[in-house]
């Protein structure tokens, strides 16, 4: 199935009640393993790849399998750049074949993120590329205590963000943080429900990994489209080759990597089933 945009993908998981996995892949093994798994699954699916692994990871290489993964598959599959920190990294996804691009403004003043996330959105959507944009600042915290009301979006400054940016998704901090940290989840599914009966586009949840089942169902009741996993698939890929490699050092590359593509699998086939999107690409 052709590449399509991530518009689509969140308006169809709008109407229908669910939530696309949004992933970010970092090599082959875990893009192969998020593609096998949606397949499988009969998911709609995000695949996405984060600006700041662009100093570390040959991207447009992997942009281009990506790509070729994406028009072999039977389901939808939207190339997403996530966290977009600057014009030239939004720019240079654009043209490796991204059919979305997020910019992410949230550590900026609210008047330059609206500015800067607009004209952004002007370029992506004469090109046929969707945007995603984000408010409230869902940052890296040690401890879930340090989330606090301040750091959540309020539905009046949601409002008029999409209204002037025109976005197409909306990633909106209310209670989750990006990485790892301590203590239970601090979902505000009240402040959730607000935004999502204030803005007319579809909502996006960042730092998604490790919640459970329910705050995963009630985030969905409560508007959310898109769940972004990355840090877990990271985890996951790190364990197994410990695992593997406290069984057997002599361990070489090859089975390493065969065994990482199986512990992604199992990690991403786990979030699927918790997101309502099964068989939803049939």
């Amino acid at each position: 199935m052709a590449l399509v945009t991530m518009k689509e993908l969140l308006q169809d998981a709008k109407k229908r009640k669910y939530a696309v996995g949004g992933f970010n892949v970092f090599n082959f093994e875990t893009l192969g393993a998020v593609i096998e798994v949606a397949e499988e699954l009969k998911t709609p699916l995000v695949l996405g790849i984060p600006e700041r692994l662009f100093k570390f990871v040959d991207v447009e290489t992997l942009s281009a399998a990506m790509i070729r993964g994406a028009q072999k598959t039977t389901v939808p599959v939207a190339l997403h750049l996530d966290h977009g920190y600057t014009y030239e990294g939004v720019m240079k996804a654009i043209r490796w074949g991204f059919t979305s691009v997020m910019f992410d403004g949230s550590a900026l003043s609210f008047e330059d993120n609206l500015k800067r996330t607009k004209e952004i959105t002007r370029i992506a959507h004469s090109l046929g590329v969707s945007v995603e944009g984000e408010l409230g600042y869902i940052s890296y915290y040690d401890q879930i205590k340090d989330i606090n009301e301040e750091n959540m979006v309020k539905p009046d400054v949601a409002h008029r963000f999409v209204e002037k940016t025109r976005v197409d998704a909306l990633a909106v901090a209310v209670g989750t943080n990006h990485g790892v940290y301590r203590g239970g989840p601090k979902l505000n599914f009240s402040r959730l429900s607000e935004l999502n009966n204030t803005v007319n586009v579809p909502l996006v949840m960042h730092g998604g990994s490790k919640l459970s089942k329910e705050d995963y169902q009630s985030s969905i009741q409560s508007g959310i489209t898109k769940i972004n996993i990355a840090t877990d698939m990271s985890m996951a890929a790190g364990e197994t080759i410990r695992a593997e490699l406290a069984k057997n050092q002599s361990a070489n590359y090859i089975h390493l990597m065969s065994m990482v593509k199986k512990g992604v699998k199992d990690s991403v086939r786990k979030y699927m089933l918790s997101f309502d999107c099964i068989s939803k690409a049939i």
